[in-house]
């Protein structure tokens, strides 16, 4: 791993900075110049607009011109570290604490995927020997590019749209992309969230309404999972009938049908043993109730055996499942995308709640959100803290903890497992989203960005890992419950927090206090996120039109969210939950590897790896280290490319198996993939075609950066149109 760089101080002036800035232009100069401290609050904050006509208000982005004397200065070629006198423009505000910023990265980054998501894929691809590939990938793949966005952010001091006249104006579509993205993801991942909610208000009784059976959604398969016997269980008995009737049986629920089977024995011994209900392999089955009365007719001395096909045994379910899929979505209503049905107030109601949440969290800018994100982002912390203190002291919890932590090691020879560990580092991270830039540009311009993309980024790793303790000592306790395997018990994605972990939660003792416990962490784990995801746009938006959108920051939060909430009101509709893992594949899924891919090459090789590095050692006195260099330039790239390419393969596994989507819905989904990837070369069209000039001259102006010059600032760089 690269050295650590150093943070400059009172004397630390133009040396390497400045040698490193005159590759690129003659514009730049070192932080901290004249004597200036780069830490002073409100002293180091650069201009940040892209327009320098406009100025924003309310704290969203701002602008200073250059005086008269420093354009006369600059014309003449003489000495650029120099300070300027203030204009009185308003400038671009900071965190007000750099805790704020680390709890929002923290935040964005810790997500609902690393309690639902990383667990499972850890123990499917081989136990404790799947944080190899996990940790070579985070270190190669994604902290590289954790830290470019946050440096980028920090130095050009503006969002996703902004910041590519800078780098590569060809590229601007980038920003338009993900801003596209993050509202696909508004729409569906704001939903879920209001799941959660719903569970949390339904917490709020004297017993967990997924408790038991005979409720107004169950069915007549509804059976508590606590009052069922496995058929092999019936072995134990000696006589030839049971034996005989519990193989078969045994034999004929793997097919998905309920066979009877009679021979010799006691057919009343035979028919008291057996259960009314029975499982194998995961699936549940009805015996029919024809059984007793076929039993009866057997005698001792009768020698025989008859084997008949009564019918098809329907899936037992459990009260858990029931309440997910018959009362909080109601799916059963509704065939799927074909149709939907219309809107369930209930749930549109608490979707509702959670945008005003966001709202208020966001109206502000880092002023409100960096209040919020104290509670969302600590308080998921105390909760699995408590939940795992509690998980571990159940029967069956060494067991899960166990099957969680084994290292399987022949896996590692399969190419699956490191593209996993890939994947789920890049989407755990959330490079490409634009939320990193967003954030980090509201740091001060002398902010130590890495060491801070060290600390958040091991803090989201080791959270997913103390979450699949979390996770595994529950599955442990309810393979034991259950007798079963916990394969057969174990879910990843929605199934596992909504399904698996609420019926485990209804079997403990003061099960009100773990529920409402639990989902108020999802609750804050998915807000943190959204907030994340909208701020990138809103940033991005407030700096590229600082005038008309800067300076009516609250109205435009506010049109924007209502916007959303409209657009996601298909997803929470009776068939809501198909339409949200639709758009999850095929809005974010998707584009986002593209995008960030072209981020990446926009960045290291149009803009240059050096260009780069030399604007970091402006901010921390320091170039990055030769590892950092070789891992933008050559492994990030190729590490997000590998990631495209096996998504793109295996998309079909992203939608799932339990609903088959039709096939106009595939063509739409990919129409919305391209609705956001097409915004790069549009954009680069579009820019080329308004370039003056001839060709050559188009080509070298779409793809050349604008120089930045230096603004009242000390140390700092005048981000509009060079004078």
């Amino acid at each position: 791993m690269g050295t650590e760089p150093g943070t400059t101080n009172s004397s630390g002036s133009g040396g390497s900075g400045s040698r490193g800035a005159k590759k690129r232009d003659s514009w730049h100069t070192a932080p901290g110049t004249n004597g200036t401290s780069g830490d002073g609050a409100g002293r180091d904050e650069p201009p940040d607009s892209a327009d320098t006509k406009e100025a924003a208000a309310n704290g969203s982005s701002a602008t200073t011109k250059p005086t008269t004397e420093t354009a006369q200065i600059l014309q003449s070629g003489k000495e650029r570290n120099m300070v300027v006198a203030l204009t009185g423009e308003r400038r671009r505000e900071t965190w007000s604490q750099k805790a704020e910023f680390l709890l929002a990265v923290i935040g964005f980054a810790v997500d609902l995927g690393n309690v639902w998501r990383f667990p499972y894929i850890c123990y499917q691809n081989g136990g404790g020997a799947f944080l190899i590939p996990y940790c070579i990938m985070l270190l190669f793949g994604g902290l590289p590019l954790f830290y470019m966005e946050l440096a980028l952010g920090q130095f050009h001091r503006c969002g996703c749209l902004s910041i590519w006249k800078r780098i590569c104006p060809a590229l601007k579509g980038v920003g338009y992309a993900i801003c596209l993205i993050d509202i696909y993801m508004g729409m569906y991942y704001n939903t879920i969230i209001g799941w959660a909610v719903y569970y949390l208000f339904a917490s709020f009784s004297y017993e967990l309404p997924w408790t038991k059976c005979g409720n107004p959604w169950n069915t007549e398969n509804c059976s508590p999972v606590t009052g069922r016997v496995n058929a092999t269980t019936l072995t134990s008995t000696t006589t030839t009938a049971t034996t005989l009737l519990s193989s078969m049986a045994t034999d004929a629920a793997s097919a998905g049908v309920t066979l009877v089977a009679a021979a010799v024995g006691n057919s009343t011994m035979a028919t008291s043993t057996m259960h009314p209900h029975y499982y194998h392999n995961s699936e549940q089955y009805l015996l029919s109730s024809a059984l007793p009365s076929m039993l009866s007719n057997l005698t001792t001395s009768t020698v025989a055996t008859v084997v008949e096909v009564v019918r098809e045994g329907p899936a037992l379910s459990s009260p858990a499942r029931e309440f997910f899929e018959r009362q909080v979505l109601e799916q059963y209503k509704s065939n799927g995308l074909d149709f939907m049905g219309p809107v369930k107030p209930s749930l549109a109601l608490c979707v509702f709640g959670v945008f005003v949440l966001v709202y208020f969290s966001l109206w502000k800018g880092v002023r409100s959100a960096g209040k919020v994100v104290w509670v969302t982002a600590l308080a998921p912390y105390v909760v699995l803290l408590i939940l795992l203190a509690r998980g571990v002291t159940l029967p069956g919890a060494a067991e899960g903890i166990r099957y969680y932590l084994t290292p399987q090691w022949d896996k590692l020879n399969n190419s699956r497992v490191w593209i996993d560990a890939a994947s789920q580092i890049f989407f755990s991270l959330g490079p490409g989203f634009g939320t990193l830039l967003a954030l980090s540009s509201y740091n001060k311009f002398n902010n130590n960005c890495y060491r801070d993309a060290l600390l958040t980024s091991s803090i989201n790793c080791l959270t997913s890992f103390l979450a699949g303790f979390v996770i595994f000592s529950v599955l442990g306790y309810m393979a034991q419950v259950q007798n079963k395997s916990i394969e057969e018990v174990g879910l990843e994605g929605p199934g596992l927090v909504f399904i698996v972990y609420p019926e485990a939660i209804a079997m403990m003792k003061g099960s009100v206090f773990w529920s409402i416990i639990f989902f108020l962490m999802l609750i804050t784990l998915g807000l943190d996120s959204t907030f994340g995801g909208l701020e990138a746009m809103i940033t991005a938006l407030c700096d590229e039109y600082p005038r008309t959108i800067g300076r009516r920051r609250e109205l435009f939060v506010l049109i924007l969210l209502g916007l959303i909430y409209i657009c996601a009101l298909p997803t929470m509709t009776y068939g809501g939950v198909y339409l949200v893992n639709f758009l999850n594949v095929y809005g974010p899924g998707l584009a986002i590897l593209f995008v960030v891919f072209v981020e990446a090459a926009g960045v290291f090789w149009f803009y240059g790896v050096e260009n780069f590095s030399a604007d970091i050692e402006q901010m921390l006195g320091k170039k990055p280290s030769l590892f950092w260099r070789i891992c933008w330039k050559y492994i990030s790239p190729t590490f997000l490319f590998c990631i495209l390419i096996f998504s793109l393969l295996g998309y079909e596994e992203m939608l799932g198996e339990e609903y088959e989507y039709p096939e106009w819905s595939v063509a739409a989904g990919w129409a919305l993939t391209l609705s956001s990837v097409l915004c790069i070369p549009t954009y680069m069209i579009y820019k080329f075609l308004r370039s003056p000039g001839n060709c050559k001259d188009r080509l070298r102006l779409t793809f050349k950066p604008e120089p930045l010059i230096p603004t009242a600032i000390p140390g700092q760089l005048y981000t509009g149109t060079a004078v």
